[in-house]
């Protein structure tokens, strides 16, 4: 399917060998990224989603000054894609919907003898919460079975934006997501701990509170939290008490300082503050302003501006520093994030 070459060996795999998987960290090597153009024009209507695929154009068109891109295509909107997107951005027709290949796509494990695997996280649209995503619900199961992949079903209902790991057995995810009864009713959090160590490999799940407000996601850790490096955490905060979310942010925070790494180790907290809202064009109730809802590409960082610019320069200046040896791109997406969602929920890294 694509130039990535994606999957190596599957074949020795099954589901017996589970306990060999490992998730690795955002910011191990990659291949390249994987997108998917997009074609929900019954969600956003027209003019919506023209809109939407320029700002999807300028995300992997960023992206692929660091690594290769694929972009998912439904054959109508092919023209469109070559119009806008960079010649060096493969395209790859397969059936799909919407944007958010985070969630839609599986996330890719090592398996035994390094092999990779797609975990699929059985995506239901975020609890059952829209219509029109019956592609999306089997997207996962095609991309593994057109690049060779065994499908590995997971034991619980998610979406990779609901996890953040660190590639050595430690996994982050909020109780607003996982634990909701649209995700996994009746299930322990024992029992979804379990299925998330299954999965990926971590031995240490560590669970934030996530966020109550958030009606799209039900509060996925891609917003909220971000692990940048071993041992490094960038938590996302508000100082604005009129913020629905203002307590929960600040209940995450708090969570992160008292959390342990697999080793045992504190971690290194820094803080992300939010745009102000007063500041910022109108936005809608959905409109996601995370900074944190980034991309790591190989030697890079792709995140959001969103026209408060003290915010964003503040922004832009705490993830240089953090990041020294990364060069920072950062882009408007308002209509993406109108959506709740933003770069990070976009794309999906495909491991070296």
């Amino acid at each position: 399917m694509s130039s990535m070459a994606i999957g190596k060996a599957s074949a020795v795999f099954s589901s017996k060998n589970i306990e060999n998987l490992r998730l690795p960290a955002e910011w191990e090597p990659h291949q390249g990224c994987v997108m998917a153009f997009n074609d929900a024009s019954g969600t956003y209507g027209n003019r919506a989603m023209r809109q939407i695929q320029l700002e999807q154009a300028t995300i992997a068109n960023a992206i692929a000054t660091f690594e290769p891109v694929t972009m998912l295509i439904n054959p109508a909107q092919r023209n469109r894609a070559q119009k806008i997107l960079n010649p060096t951005i493969e395209l790859v027709e397969m059936a799909h919907y919407d944007i958010w290949t985070r969630d839609t796509l599986p996330t890719i494990a090592y398996g035994p003898e390094n092999s990779q695997i797609a975990v699929n996280w059985n995506f239901n649209v975020w609890g059952e919460k829209y219509r029109g995503y019956g592609r999306d619900r089997g997207l996962a199961a095609r991309f593994a079975s057109a690049n060779g992949l065994e499908n590995q079903l997971a034991p619980i209902v998610g979406e990779g934006g609901a996890i953040e790991v660190d590639g050595q057995g430690t996994l982050v995810t909020t109780e607003t997501c996982l634990l909701n009864a649209n995700r996994n009713p009746g299930m322990s959090r024992a029992e979804v701990e379990e299925g998330l160590r299954q999965m990926t490999g971590a031995h240490n799940i560590i669970w934030l509170k996530g966020s109550e407000a958030d009606t799209v996601t039900d509060g996925h850790i891609d917003a909220l939290m971000r692990l940048i490096r071993p041992g490094v955490a960038l938590v996302e905060i508000t100082d604005d008490p009129l913020d629905p979310e203002f307590a929960d942010l600040h209940e995450n925070l708090a969570r992160m300082r008292k959390a342990r790494d697999a080793n045992g180790q504190p971690f290194e907290v820094h803080v992300l503050k939010r745009p102000d809202w007063d500041i910022m064009p109108e936005r809608g109730n959905d409109f996601s302003s995370s900074y944190i809802n980034s991309y790591f590409p190989n030697g890079g960082i792709v995140m959001p501006k969103f026209g408060d610019p003290q915010a964003d320069a503040a922004a832009h200046a705490l993830l240089q520093a953090l990041e020294p040896d990364r060069h920072i791109i950062q882009i408007d997406t308002s209509e993406i994030c109108e959506g709740g969602g933003g770069i990070h929920c976009n794309t999906m890294q495909i491991p070296a």
